[in-house]
């Protein structure tokens, strides 16, 4: 999959007259069952593994995660591959508008990573002009969104990533 990821996005930027932005969005891995701010289980870090290798060849800028560890232990493989400083940015009523309004002044034309919530995932996509109308499950942490934003227009890849 990591190969066909890369070429899409090179492919992508390739056919746009203007710079070409694209976001990849992810929801934590797997975390501890319980409520607050918990860690990842086994299976979540062995995503997050999976997320830095299929990620691998594509060069990320920025990397965005929230106040939750676990979103920050997601990205933590990525981190270290790249040694970006992830932005924090605190969830909340206006999450998606602020990230998606950073993406778009700070990152025009560069490869962005949001490492989210179920909840945050969903509204992100709306932020970004992507008409998504399906929830994430509790359950479910094998979403990977691409999106890709030229000409003012939000184009929408989804994909899936890590052992199912």
């Amino acid at each position: 999959m990591k190969s066909v990821l890369v070429a899409l996005l090179l492919a992508s930027a390739a056919l746009a007259e203007t710079p070409v932005t694209t976001v990849i969005l992810v929801r934590h891995a797997e975390r501890v069952e319980a409520d607050g701010d918990v860690d990842l289980v086994d299976a979540g870090r062995a995503r997050a593994q999976e997320l830095a290798r299929v990620l691998a060849d594509v060069k990320i800028d920025r990397v965005y995660v929230t106040q939750y560890k676990r979103t920050t232990q997601t990205a933590q493989p990525l981190i270290d591959a790249t040694k970006l400083e992830p932005l924090r940015v605190e969830t909340g009523e206006a999450y998606a508008r602020t990230v998606a309004a950073n993406i778009a002044e700070k990152h025009r034309g560069e490869t962005v990573l949001v490492v989210g919530h179920n909840t945050t995932t969903v509204d992100m996509l709306h932020a970004l002009g992507i008409k998504y109308d399906r929830k994430i499950e509790h359950a479910e942490y094998d979403n990977l969104f691409v999106v890709t934003i030229a000409d003012g227009k939000a184009k929408l890849l989804a994909l899936k990533y890590g052992v199912r």
